[in-house]
């Protein structure tokens, strides 16, 4: 190849760099802005919904309701527009169990539920997928069948993230009532009640919350472990945002 030849080369090679190059940092700048959109029209839901009043965390509500999504695009739910969230980042003797209707874009129920008795006292602050731990899980649930079983009315619960809640069947974790999860118990111990890792709902609202959120709805169980924030399947926004039907 002569030097002329060898020189149009070059520049060709070089063109065709700063083109895709051009183009890249484009895309970048469209998919900062759909980042963007997606944000705010978060916040424009949490805001709508008066989540704040209820004590929801921006957080919890943020990361749950990109789990739905990332879970309805796969089309894993049914078609109930709700979702329901736990937040273990508030003890015990608060309400922290909310579930979402964004059809009627309110929360229908806010109340109490227990959590595993390894994860601790008050404050739930250690989580595991160990059959026998005796411990909550975090991460995305979808629920099941209801069931008539030892704790009565109760509603199965599936995972699928390993070493997360992909043991829920295995360790028989659901959601069913128990005489320790209500406040008249909070008001004589100081404290609710603890399960063997199953999130429990009080007496007076329990069979109502299964009947709303049973059959492919989504739970998530919210705690500010950043290596699970971090690496869930459910929660890479910038996957979602290809789609702009999602936000």
């Amino acid at each position: 190849m002569n030097k002329r030849y060898f020189f149009l080369f070059l520049i060709f090679v070089l063109s065709t760099f700063l083109y895709f190059a051009k183009a890249q940092t484009h895309l970048s700048k469209e998919r900062q802005l759909a980042l963007k959109k997606a944000e705010l029209n978060i916040k424009d839901l949490y805001s709508e919904l008066n989540a704040a009043q209820y004590d929801l965390s921006f957080e919890a509500f943020r990361y749950a309701y990109i789990g739905y999504q990332s879970l309805k695009k796969q089309h894993r739910l049914n078609d109930k527009e709700l979702f329901s969230i736990i937040d273990f980042t508030k003890d015990c003797n608060s309400k922290r169990f909310y579930t979402i209707d964004l059809e009627k874009m309110k929360i229908v129920y806010y109340t109490y539920v227990a959590h595993g008795k390894k994860s601790g006292e008050r404050l739930a602050t250690s989580f595991s997928d160990v059959v026998e731990s005796n411990k909550s899980s975090i991460g995305f649930y979808i629920t099941g069948e209801t069931y008539e079983g030892s704790n009565g009315y109760s509603l199965t619960l599936h995972g699928d993230e390993k070493g997360y809640n992909s043991n829920l069947e295995k360790r028989a974790v659901v959601i069913h009532t128990a005489d320790y999860a209500n406040e008249s118990y909070i008001a004589r111990n100081g404290r609710m009640g603890r399960s063997l890792g199953c999130p429990v709902l009080p007496p007076n609202i329990y069979k109502q919350v299964i009947n709303t959120i049973k059959d492919k709805t989504m739970i998530f169980a919210y705690y500010n472990d950043a290596k699970y924030l971090k690496t869930s399947k459910y929660l890479n926004v910038l996957k979602l945002i290809e789609d702009d039907s999602v936000f």
